[in-house]
């Protein structure tokens, strides 16, 4: 459905804080006139709704003048919040520090006060070396060169090279590094998500990524933010592609002491910083290294520290529930999630929207599993659900072993008449996504034959498909089969096995 203007202004008040919210108030009180009370009473109108009525502003509006012109008076809110969230957030953004500072700069080289701007680029130069802002730390030295050489007449040089030219060409070099290392980092990320959709040219890419230049060596990896990636990228191939959940464990970790010993970086990126720990949570939960998860999600569920943006908070939350759930299905213990079902589905109706598709998608498909192993089905229909309204052809595996634990459910409860047409829909779903295997096959086979049956046979149905199993493997980390538990679940209900075997998953 289409986004509208109001919807927008609707959803920006809404996603404020108690706190932005009576910045806000403050800052239309002193910088709007005239109709000041009226923008702060469609502020509060707005912000009193659950679902955006313009029927009802306009009629609590009708005695103001603003009734007549609500269209560009809600465009006008909206930038004057805008306004006053820069304003707010001014002194938390290094980034924004910088461009004021530079801005003070420029007033007071054009008032001709060159010492007083150059204090200013001095400390905007300060802050982009402290946070890897390379782009600006160029501007700033940009900006004393031309004061040496037009205000100083003292060029930076002993008459054979310039110093802040060779500075400069450091700061390059330091760039180059983080773009080719963030170049890399895309594209491997692109390939795995085409991987997951059958796409053999990426799948050959990915084997072929260890031998690349840049991955040979950390100490290639020059810049702070090139190093992060160096890591990042290791730890990730290790984990979906390299199948060496040990050798992705010695990656995070080195990510996480990275961070912990440099409290500037921490702060200065703390998405990144987010990111580090659930790679980190995530290698341990396949490792089943119990202590060391803990531990780390002490520090991602962590919502107390600092004073997150709305961003932050969201991916905190799902970076957080997707590491439980992969611990609680590598390891067997569900009591971690299962503890924290009702918050995580109660804070997901708030956020879904601003989680990321991948992330969106293998929540669901987690939780879903979760709970239909715990046989809470209407909770895993709540998940799967939600599932199905995600894009089918963004991790098309997790949709396939959705449908799969729903057609065991419908054989555990006999109910043939489900099983019938959804065989057919899953096969069909399968071939259009290149996600056919003998695996696949033996699945749809049982479930077929099941329905063929009546219900009839389903323990000799099972034994035979226990057969045609043991000889296969996942052909990659995304096999909808292992993702689902069904193999799992095959070989623990044949007659004489006495153990579960617990699959892997991969996210």
């Amino acid at each position: 459905m289409a986004r509208t203007a109001s919807d927008g202004l609707f959803r920006l008040i809404h996603s404020l804080n108690r706190t932005e919210k009576g910045y806000v108030k403050r800052y239309c009180s002193r910088h709007v006139v005239g109709d000041g009370n009226d923008y702060l009473r469609l502020f509060d109108i707005i912000d009193s709704q659950e679902q955006y009525n313009e029927a009802l502003v306009k009629s609590k509006l009708a005695d103001t003048a603003m009734a007549r012109r609500l269209s560009a008076v809600k465009n006008y809110l909206y930038q004057q919040i805008l306004e006053a969230m820069r304003s707010y957030h001014a002194s938390s953004s290094h980034e924004r520090q910088i461009v004021e500072l530079l801005e003070d700069a420029d007033f007071l080289w054009e008032k001709t006060l060159y010492d007083q701007a150059m204090r200013r680029v001095i400390r905007a130069r300060e802050l982009a070396i402290a946070h890897d802002e390379y782009p600006f730390w160029l501007k700033t030295l940009s900006w004393e060169k031309n004061y040496r050489h037009v205000v100083l007449d003292e060029p930076a040089t002993d008459g054979a090279e310039d110093a802040l030219s060779v500075e400069q060409r450091r700061v390059l070099e330091l760039l180059r590094n983080t773009i080719d290392y963030e170049n890399l980092g895309n594209t491997f990320h692109d390939n795995l998500i085409r991987s997951t959709k059958g796409d053999t040219v990426a799948r050959d890419w990915l084997k072929r990524l260890p031998t690349h230049d840049l991955l040979q060596s950390p100490a290639t990896a020059t810049a702070r933010p090139a190093k992060l990636n160096y890591h990042l990228i290791l730890s990730n191939w290790w984990s979906f592609v390299g199948d060496d959940p040990d050798r992705s464990v010695g990656h995070t970790q080195a990510l996480v002491d990275l961070m912990m010993s440099d409290d500037e970086l921490r702060n200065a990126r703390p998405d990144t910083f987010l990111g580090i720990l659930y790679n980190h949570a995530v290698a341990n939960a396949s490792e089943q290294r119990s202590q060391q998860f803990a531990a780390t999600m002490s520090l991602l569920w962590d919502e107390d520290h600092g004073h997150p943006s709305r961003n932050i908070e969201v991916k905190r939350y799902y970076r957080a529930v997707n590491a439980e759930c992969t611990y609680a299905l590598h390891t067997g213990d569900h009591s971690r999630i299962l503890g924290r079902m009702a918050f995580i589905r109660e804070k997901f109706d708030g956020c879904s929207e601003f989680i990321p598709p991948q992330s969106r998608v293998a929540l669901c498909f987690m939780c879903g599993r979760i709970a239909h192993e715990h046989r809470r089905n209407r909770e895993s229909d709540w998940w799967f659900r939600r599932l199905s309204m995600c894009d089918d052809s963004i991790r098309p595996d997790l949709h396939a072993a959705a449908r799969m634990l729903q057609l065991q459910r419908a054989m555990m409860d006999r109910d043939v008449d489900y099983v019938r047409p959804a065989v057919r829909t899953l096969r069909r779903f399968l071939q259009s996504y290149n996600l056919t295997s003998t695996r696949t096959d033996a699945i749809l086979s049982l479930f077929r034959r099941y329905a063929e049956s009546h219900g009839l046979s389903s323990a000799r149905l099972i034994a035979d498909t226990a057969r045609r199993l043991a000889g296969t493997s996942p052909s990659s980390s995304f096999d909808p089969v292992s993702n689902s538990g069904i193999d799992a679940w095959i070989l623990a209900s044949r007659p004489s096995t006495a153990k579960t075997l617990q699959p892997a998953f991969n996210i």
